[in-house]
């Protein structure tokens, strides 16, 4: 499913986001006509919904269900004894496939950017995560440096997490898939593609499966993107199970709705095929 990746864009787009900068064509630029009537007045900026984090994490010597299950807990413990923002966090790993740069990630889900630097400053202050990490790091090594092996992104949720979607027990089933915007496209073409054909789509789809746990999210990075792999977003699908995942995935491609929907967006944005991954609950956020 390609081409829900777009819905990123125009999201953004709207939202006024510093990577939107980046993604818009110079072109649309260039042919405004040079008129003294006052421009219209921009759209209002969307807030993000949520500031995530991605940790590339290696497995050490140590490494068993066990230990892990022990880091979790002491980790939870050493984050409940802090004076920090709340946040939740999961454990994804790769389904089906590997990575050079990573054995899986260590997910952070921050109420916003700012919460997430007061956190990681709490942490390093704090004696227990010193302590945690020295103690664990011959189970799990996860990266602290932006850019480089942990990744921020603005994150967009334009509709609910369904009841059905609980996430436990693990594993959850999740995609990812990272698009550029095509030459020449705007935020208008994103905006007719969704509007008028994704969303009602997406609505008539819950009206006949109530019981789909189906949610996504909508990601501008928050980090120099390397130029031999650009992404102007990143764009996840969740699901209670793969089986469900991996079903809805093949009607979506086998229906005239769906592929017509797939042309829609080819024309408007370049994106990766899906990574599929398996994700797992280590911390939920609290009540507010």
């Amino acid at each position: 499913m390609k081409q829900i990746i777009l819905f990123a864009a125009m999201l953004m787009a709207a939202a006024g986001c510093a990577q939107q900068e980046e993604a818009a064509p110079a072109a649309a630029a260039a042919a405004a006509p040079e008129v003294a009537e006052a421009a219209p007045a921009a759209a209002p900026a969307m807030e993000p919904d949520a500031y995530y984090e991605y940790l590339w994490c290696q497995q050490g010597e140590d490494y068993s269900q066990e230990s892990i299950a022990e880091l979790t807990t002491n980790w939870n413990a050493v984050i409940d004894g802090m004076e920090a923002p709340p946040l939740a966090a999961f454990g994804y790993m790769p389904r089906g496939w590997e990575s050079e740069d990573y054995d899986g990630l260590w997910v952070l889900r921050w109420n916003s950017k700012a919460d997430s630097a007061a956190g990681w400053a709490a942490y390093a202050a704090s004696e227990a995560g010193v302590a945690h990490e020295a103690k664990y790091t011959s189970v799990l090594a996860c990266g602290n440096e932006v850019g480089v092996d942990r990744f921020g992104f603005n994150t967009y949720i334009p509709q609910p997490m369904p009841a059905t979607f609980t996430g436990d027990p693990g594993p959850y089933y999740l995609t990812n898939m990272f698009c550029v915007m095509n030459e020449g496209k705007g935020p208008e073409d994103l905006r007719a593609a969704v509007g008028e054909e994704y969303l009602p789509m997406l609505a008539a789809g819950a009206e006949a499966n109530p019981e789909s746990s189906y949610w996504f999210s909508v990601s501008a990075p928050d980090f120099e993107v390397n130029p031999e792999a650009p992404m102007d977003f990143n764009w996840v699908n969740y699901w209670q199970t793969a089986a469900e995942g991996e079903a809805a995935g093949a009607a979506f491609a086998a229906s005239e709705a769906g592929q017509a929907m797939q042309a829609s967006f080819n024309e408007v944005a370049t994106c990766q095929d899906p990574q599929p991954w398996d994700g797992y609950l280590i911390r939920s956020a609290p009540a507010t």
